[in-house]
């Protein structure tokens, strides 16, 4: 490609409309523009690179023996109520409707699809484990796009969806599906974690979530170098290993705290630390109210909570709501006469004794609480933390942030069962399938890609995902032998399969050796004045190598350097 024809335009300053590292340097370096919150233009030179990290994701497929085909983007209404997602997905999920009255939505991900070609092309155990999967655009109505390419309203994904005689054929090929995966993003130069994740909308057994490890990444995830354990920060099990102190009662006393909804103002009031509060949180959980109560310096982590309560919607209480259960907003807490309200405390809470929480009345609160005071359930509802340990061998947890790549699931008969999709079996019966679902984001992996690959001048891409292999630099494109010399170089290096940028620009050197930098390719080849001895000057991105060699070696040379780089 000559540069002078190639829709790659470049810019110095850092955008300010950006909330992201990587999105700042794809702007940069002209890779995407933004139409609108959440969407963006693909600029030529982003699209390449998607291209590239398809087709590895294509060969990460291949070897699982997972076929490619694509489903329809709408699915009827009638399907998704049949698998009970035309709900669960929320406002999230982009609704229609067409000229005959029949309700679609824009496909979030393709289980029900996915299910309906299986239960037409398998009909034995002789067919099984089938395997099928597509890379296509999808569409979410975000809340609050962010995060540039992490948190879009468009994005494409890979979705894959297997089919099994039993959960031992499931548990089989979703191992051999996660190793693809650390293949995959290995070669891609990403370094990743496996955690366990929350299922949500989704459902089924058990999933995880391959995180790339981001500095501004969008997750917290937790993991332990002891045993490997990983996890998103979500569904990091936290143990009972507190003790609940019951030894005091009745000691509470009513105290006056006008204006002070919040923690921060009644630390300053009572001279207390944080932690030594009870938060009392309402929440409306599919038209049942509950209080989840945490200490002061937590938040309640609403993922546990959900699957707790086994409910679809969790919404915070409206001031109606609170009113109903005898309390008042912003002063909502555990002691005293409550109505129609089940409260659930945090396992922490049962260490903790003279603590303060709110009064069920406008600008009041309790000191001095403990928890003979009130009646509650315990169970795990906060985020862990650095303090906290493995779940699974004891030892010290480390939190990180992450950007998700992939999210794989064990969905065993979440959907098969309600499509009744079924096999003949070696014994001759029908029997349910059981099912596994294995979603990669293209631009999310091109955008942590750019996160983990880049320096203070700008991209550093691996070779492997760089839309070309090396950029010929013609330092004066007004110097016929320069110009013909870098003509000659490009055609024959791209006869022999090396994709090549050539910049042909009437700029200055200085200009060119910046872009060259910005944009990150492998290797920069610099014909200028060393063109007098038969010579070029060659540049290694990654390394800052540099070194010359006759031009008739150049092929030799960069076929030694990509090697090493690989």
């Amino acid at each position: 490609m000559r540069y002078s024809k190639f829709l790659l335009k470049t810019q110095k300053e850092q955008p300010s409309d950006v909330d992201s590292t990587s999105m700042s340097l794809m702007v940069r370096a002209g890779m995407i523009k933004k139409v609108s919150a959440g969407l963006f233009h693909y600029m030529p030179y982003f699209n390449m690179i998607l291209r590239k990290v398809s087709y590895q994701i294509r060969r990460a497929m291949d070897s699982v023996n997972c076929n490619e085909m694509k489903f329809p983007i709408l699915v009827s209404r009638e399907t998704l109520e049949k698998s009970g997602r035309w709900n669960a997905f929320g406002k999230e999920m982009f609704k229609l409707t067409d000229r005959n009255g029949v309700d679609f939505a824009i496909s979030p991900t393709n289980e029900e699809y996915a299910t309906l070609v299986a239960g037409a092309y398998v009909r034995s155990y002789n067919d099984l484990p089938f395997s099928i999967y597509q890379i296509q655009q999808k569409h979410r109505d975000e809340i609050r796009p962010r995060d540039g390419l992490v948190r879009a309203r468009e994005f494409t994904m890979k979705d894959a969806y297997s089919f099994h005689e039993d959960v031992a054929d499931l548990e089989k090929y979703y191992k051999k599906m996660g190793e693809a995966y650390t293949r995959l993003f290995t070669t891609l130069g990403l370094k990743t974690v496996p955690v366990v994740a929350d299922q949500g909308a989704m459902g089924g057994l058990y999933c995880h979530e391959y995180m790339a490890l981001a500095s501004e990444g969008e997750a917290d995830i937790a993991f332990c170098e002891k045993c490997g354990y990983g996890a998103n920060l979500e569904t990091v099990e936290i143990k009972d290993t507190y003790k609940e102190d019951m030894r005091f009662k009745g000691r509470y006393k009513e105290v006056i705290t006008p204006d002070t909804k919040r923690i921060v103002d009644l630390v300053k009031m009572l001279g207390r630390e944080p932690s030594d509060f009870v938060k009392s949180m309402v929440y409306n959980a599919d038209g049942k109210l509950v209080m989840a109560l945490v200490r002061g310096d937590r938040e309640v982590n609403e993922a546990k909570l959900a699957k707790l309560l086994r409910c679809a919607d969790l919404e915070l209480a409206t001031e109606k709501e609170i009113a109903s259960i005898g309390s008042v907003m912003g002063y909502v807490g555990p002691v005293g006469e409550l109505r129609n309200v089940r409260v659930i405390g945090d396992y922490e809470i049962k260490a903790m004794t003279n603590f303060v929480v709110g009064g069920n009345k406008k600008n009041v609160h309790y000191i001095d609480v403990n928890n003979a005071d009130f009646k509650c359930e315990w169970a795990d509802l906060r985020f862990a933390d650095g303090n906290d340990v493995c779940p699974v061998c004891g030892g010290k947890l480390d939190i990180t942030k992450g950007n998700e790549l992939g999210h794989i699931f064990a969905l065993g008969t979440r959907y098969t069962d309600k499509f009744g999709t079924t096999y003949i079996g070696r014994d001759g019966k029908q029997h349910i399938m059981q099912m596994g679902c294995y979603g990669i984001g293209l631009e999310r992996t091109v955008a942590s890609i750019i996160d983990q690959h880049h320096d203070d001048k700008g991209l550093v891409l691996p070779v492997c995902v760089a839309p070309f292999v090396a950029d010929i630099v013609v330092v004066d494109v007004n110097k016929s032998e320069q110009m013909a010399a870098g003509e000659k170089l490009y055609e024959e290096l791209e006869e022999k399969g090396y994709p090549i940028l050539l910049d042909d620009r009437n700029e200055r050197a200085g200009v060119k050796f910046n872009d060259f930098e910005l944009i990150g390719l492998p290797i920069r080849i610099t014909i200028g004045r060393a063109l007098e001895r038969g010579e070029v000057e060659i540049d290694v991105r990654k390394t800052g190598e540099k070194l010359t060699c006759k031009i008739e070696d150049v092929e030799k040379t960069i076929k030694k350097i990509l090697k090493a780089l690989n």
